[in-house]
């Protein structure tokens, strides 16, 4: 089994990972780690390292950030040799993790990715009320 980690800012990772267990129950090998205020990228790191250890990534390891460019993107960024198979997605969402833990043994790492990007992609969607709903008192 494929191992998903998610490594954001402030507590979201956690929330997430809750939000999408509450979907489809509890997962195993899963985990996460939040680079917090006060902290150093060298202080994530180091968190980092101590959570994927708890992992099994033998048959690799897919890495969710919230936002290209921040520290947990670029502390990735700068570790992601440290693993033999290793795929790093940002603008992690509720869709993309739920496809990543839902379909993680079905694919191989690298189509695992592209199936979460592309469900990431799909999953933002505006919604237009219809004009008949417009004019109508709430």
């Amino acid at each position: 089994m494929k191992a998903v980690f998610v490594c954001m800012h402030g507590n979201a990772a956690r929330e997430l990972i809750q939000s999408a267990e509450m979907i489809c129950g509890e997962q195993e090998n899963v985990g996460y780690t939040f680079f917090d205020v006060g902290e150093t990228p060298e202080d994530l790191a180091i968190k980092m390292e101590h959570e994927v250890a708890k992992l099994n990534v033998d048959e690799g390891i897919l890495f969710l950030t919230d936002l290209k460019g921040g520290t947990p993107f670029n502390v990735l960024v700068r570790n992601l040799d440290k693993f033999m198979q290793a795929e790093l997605l940002t603008g992690a969402n509720i869709p993309m993790l739920l496809e990543a833990l839902i379909s993680r043994d079905l694919f191989s790492l690298t189509d695992l990715t592209n199936q979460v990007l592309e469900t990431g992609k799909t999953g933002i969607y505006r919604y237009v009320a219809p004009k008949e709903f417009e004019d109508d008192d709430f």
